[in-house]
C-alpha cells in the first residue's frame, strides 16, 4: 500500500479527489483494512473486499462526480472525524441517463502505525424520503 502522507487537514479532500477518479485502486489505497461504508438503502459494508466489490459493480455500472463540502473537521491523537453535504451526478453507462442525489455523511479517519491516514468509516444518507 502506499503511503498516505496527506495531513490531516487535507483528509477529506484527497477522499473527495480518490473517489472522483471512478478507480477501485485509487479509492482501495486509502481504506484501511477494517473500513466500513455505511451506504443509503443497503446493509454495512465491512473491509476492502466489501468495499472493493460493491464499488466494482458501482462503477461498472455508473460514471459519477461528487461535490462534497466538509463542514467540520476535528483531528484527536491518530483520530479525525469529518463532517460533510454532498451533490452527487451519476450517468448510466449503459444508456447515459443522468441522475442526482443530494446528502449529508460522516469520515472517520485513522492514522496507523506507519503514520498513513486511512479512511475507517464512510457514513451517508441522502436527503430523499
Amino acid at each position: 500500500m502506499a503511503t498516505t502522507t496527506t495531513p490531516a487537514t487535507d483528509l477529506h479532500r484527497a477522499y473527495v479527489a480518490a473517489i472522483n477518479t471512478n478507480e477501485i485502486d485509487t479509492i482501495l489505497a486509502l481504506l484501511s483494512d477494517e473500513v466500513v461504508y455505511q451506504v443509503p438503502g443497503e446493509a454495512e459494508l465491512i473491509g476492502k473486499a466489501a468495499v472493493a466489490e460493491w464499488a466494482s459493480a458501482f462503477f461498472a455500472g455508473y460514471e459519477a462526480q461528487w461535490e462534497k463540502t466538509e463542514h467540520a473537521l476535528e483531528v484527536s491523537g491518530d483520530l479525525a472525524v469529518s463532517r460533510y453535504t454532498y451533490t452527487a451526478k451519476v450517468r448510466a453507462r449503459e444508456d447515459g441517463a443522468e441522475m442526482g442525489e443530494v446528502g449529508k455523511g460522516t469520515c472517520v479517519y485513522c492514522r496507523n502505525a506507519a503514520g498513513e491516514w486511512l479512511l475507517m468509516i464512510d457514513s451517508w444518507s441522502t436527503h430523499e424520503p
